[in-house]
């Protein structure tokens, strides 16, 4: 990966999660003609692969203890057969599910394709997958600083007509100011949800890969910033975009040596501390954002976003240069090209 967008590079690491994906499904017995490898992009399908993944982990490692706590004995062979079978055949039954869910995604894809050039499922508010991360994003939120958490009201909404029309602008927007980034997001994106409600402005979830969630609000012309829904809109398309090109590439190399992955460190864009590994995802996202300011429409709006983004950016890469130890030879690349862009300042 490099901060430069790039969709072959994309489309290599994009290629190599399908492997894993698909891995995962026929290690629980699942029949490989069950889907296509079109299907394996659905951020759905990446769900089922990481709960499957997960559930044969825990049956590995609790059945032998707990047959042996029963009988004081080791489990026999066939034990828990019966069991086996049956989980089996939820697991087929719930790919089987999620092929029909994906194929019905990819349909709605088709239908914006026709208006953007750009197949991306706009998901409606009902696929379970989504509405489930969205719960996963708000329990690990951080508190508001009066401690509650009462108000958080974030969920999966529909698409209304005019949030279609904004969508079909910024597309227009990104295909002249930037081709290369939309075409690297037309790699790695199937589904762009829409948020209603208060909490959360948009996130990534590496459970439903292929996924971004963006609030409804951020494609309102009424923000403090100055900027039109449109600009608005790509920011958030490239910001989120860009934690799944990092997710993709990091499945095949890493960015963080293990022993410093979880390290702590002040970032620009959380107020509570996070790992190492969201404060580079975070230098990275700034960085491509600061070359998307630069390529949009010049006027005060844009011009004191990029100013702000440059300010985040050059605070973010200074505190990871300060802990370049945990960079692997990938990672400290992506650094120096981050901070390339951060040192040349205004456009």
């Amino acid at each position: 990966m490099r901060i430069e967008p790039d969709a072959g590079s994309a489309r290599s690491d994009e290629d190599r999660l399908d492997e894993l994906v698909a891995g995962c499904l026929t290690a629980a017995g699942c029949a490989a003609g069950t889907w296509t490898p079109t299907d394996l992009r659905y951020p759905g399908l990446h769900a089922t692969a990481h709960r499957t993944h997960r559930t044969q982990r825990a049956r590995r490692t609790a059945t032998p203890a707990l047959e042996q706590s029963r009988t004081g004995a080791p489990a026999a062979a066939g034990a828990g057969g019966g069991a086996a079978s049956g989980a089996l055949e939820q697991t087929e039954e719930r790919v089987r599910a999620m092929v029909l869910r994906a194929r019905r995604s990819q349909a709605r894809a088709r239908f914006v394709e026709k208006r953007t050039g750009w197949a991306v499922d706009l998901a409606p508010s009902g696929e379970d997958h989504l509405a489930q991360s969205v719960r996963r994003a708000l329990r690990q939120a951080p508190a508001p600083a009066d401690g509650s958490r009462g108000g958080r009201t974030a969920e999966v909404t529909d698409w209304s007509a005019e949030q279609h029309e904004v969508f079909e602008e910024g597309c227009r927007v990104l295909q002249a100011a930037w081709p290369q980034m939309l075409a690297e997001l037309r790699v790695t994106l199937r589904q762009v949800a829409l948020l209603g409600g208060w909490g959360i402005d948009g996130f990534t979830d590496f459970t439903v890969h292929g996924a971004v969630f963006v609030n409804s609000r951020r494609l309102g012309d009424q923000g403090t910033e100055g900027l039109a829904g449109r600009f608005r809109l790509v920011e958030a398309l490239v910001h989120e975009g860009t934690h799944n090109r990092c997710d993709s590439a990091a499945a095949s190399a890493a960015f963080l040596r293990a022993s410093g992955a979880q390290e702590l460190a002040s970032t620009p864009l959380r107020a509570d501390p996070r790992p190492l590994a969201g404060l580079f995802q975070q230098v990275a996202v700034l960085a491509r954002s600061v070359l998307l300011y630069r390529r949009l429409p010049d006027g005060p709006a844009v011009r004191d976003r990029h100013a702000v983004l440059l300010e985040q950016g050059g605070r973010g890469a200074a505190t990871l240069r300060g802990r370049a130890g945990a960079l692997t030879d990938a990672g400290r690349e992506l650094l120096d090209q981050a901070e390339a862009v951060f040192a040349t300042g205004a456009p």
